[in-house]
């Protein structure tokens, strides 16, 4: 089977037929004004738009849209909030072609502080966007390369031609939107509800003011964060943890990427019939069983890519400066909290540099979980017994590779 399908991700889109210069974006002091590139990049003829305007481009809009036309309380009928965070409001709901989606609301770019923190501007959550939608574009490939595997093809027999890397680990972007006015009244109820239910530690949306404009990201549904999900055995454990290996191996090759905050918040696991995960990793394939549990790594607000500013030419890191944040190095207590202070010693708190070793302690932070944490139907079993073994070596072994692809391309003991 041959593959024709080349992939450049999203840059390549009509939409984006300028590449915006996102180092400018990654400083403390950022402007509200970012430079735009051309393709040509030795072009000097530059223009500049807002962040703003080059957010409305990833929307594929020319402006806002008001919130209760984008979501007229019809379309949100089958919705529930189902999460939050410092950031917004997360939803799930169905969408008229009928498949369930998560619905993640950021208000953006006004004066009134949410949850005792100033919004961020449009400057800030452009990183957001753009590292989820190219993470988004990584699963382009797959369905194509699992076809041929339902066929019969083995994944070595499989003619990838152009395709360098590929994975469907990340989650997948089904839409950005950027809209305006007062929240819908429909989704103000089921946070009340929720509130009653769970007990809130946000505000309430509707405090916000009847002209506040907010990022609405629609992700595909996931399933259950690693923290909460129940596994039948160790095995399956495993298997999940290789799926994350291969899918953070595939992204530090194809964009240098480094998520930065990999905790067990941020990795999602649904239940599947595939036999199978697929990846590929420098023009060659992998499968890696699937055991039963499909993982997603979610939230990228702390993390790092580079992008090409055109063909051929270096290029510029997206990135978070967390040396800005010195409260996220002060607290203590779980495991995670240590994990940002070792990347910020091995980074030396320059956050642009592409160090792929943070996406190796956090993967033995989540092998550590997977010893320690989580939760099992059946411990007593031999193959409970023996995959907690093989876990356990991971765990003494993985400190030693400098990458995540270095680690699933060269350890022969996994």
């Amino acid at each position: 089977m041959h593959l024709s399908l080349q992939h450049t991700g999203f840059l390549s889109e009509d939409c984006d037929d300028t590449v915006i210069e996102l180092s400018k974006l990654s400083i403390a002091e950022s402007e509200h004004e970012v430079t735009v590139l051309e393709n040509n990049f030795h072009d000097t003829s530059s223009r500049v738009s807002t962040a703003r305007d080059y957010v409305l481009r990833r929307c594929n809009q020319t402006d806002a849209i008001y919130f209760d036309e984008c979501y007229p309380e019809s379309v949100l009928k089958n919705c529930r909030k189902i999460g939050e965070g410092v950031y917004g409001e997360v939803f799930l709901w169905r969408a008229r072609d009928g498949r369930a989606r998560v619905m993640k609301i950021v208000p953006i770019a006004g004066t009134t502080k949410v949850n005792g923190e100033h919004q961020k501007d449009f400057h800030e959550i452009i990183s957001e966007i753009v590292i989820a939608m190219e993470l988004s574009a990584l699963r382009a490939p797959i369905d194509e390369i699992r076809r041929g595997l339902d066929e019969g093809e083995t994944i070595d027999a499989l003619d990838l031609h152009s395709v360098e890397n590929a994975t469907d680990v990340f989650n997948e972007v089904l839409a950005v939107r950027c809209v305006y006015g007062n929240y819908p009244s429909r989704l103000l109820d089921l946070w009340e509800l929720y509130d009653e239910c769970n007990g809130s530690e946000n505000d309430n949306p509707a405090i916000l003011p009847d002209d506040q404009q907010y990022i609405v990201l629609e992700l595909a549904n996931a399933g259950q964060d690693l923290e909460s999900f129940e596994f039948n055995n160790a095995e399956q454990a495993h298997a999940l943890f290789l799926q994350i290996a291969f899918g953070l191996a595939v992204a530090e090759e194809a964009y240098q990427f480094e998520h930065r905050d990999l905790h067990w918040g941020n990795v999602l696991i649904a239940p599947t019939d595939q036999k199978f995960g697929v990846f590929v990793l420098r023009g060659r394939g992998h499968v890696v069983a699937r055991r039963g549990v499909a993982a997603t790594i979610i939230d990228y607000s702390l993390s790092r890519l580079s992008l090409p500013l055109a063909a051929g030419a270096e290029r510029v890191a997206l990135y978070n400066d967390l040396a800005a944040d010195e409260s996220l190095f002060e607290a203590v207590g779980d495991r995670q909290f240590e994990v940002y202070r070792l990347m910020r010693d091995k980074l030396g708190n320059d956050w642009k540099n592409f160090e792929p070793y943070t996406n190796i302690l956090w993967l033995h932070y989540t092998v550590d979980k997977m010893i320690t944490a989580l939760r099992y139907k059946r411990t007593n079993t031999k193959i409970h017994k023996h995959y907690i073994a093989k876990l356990k070596d991971i765990k003494n072994r993985i400190l030693d590779y400098g990458s995540v692809a270095q680690f699933v391309l060269t350890d022969n003991e996994f």
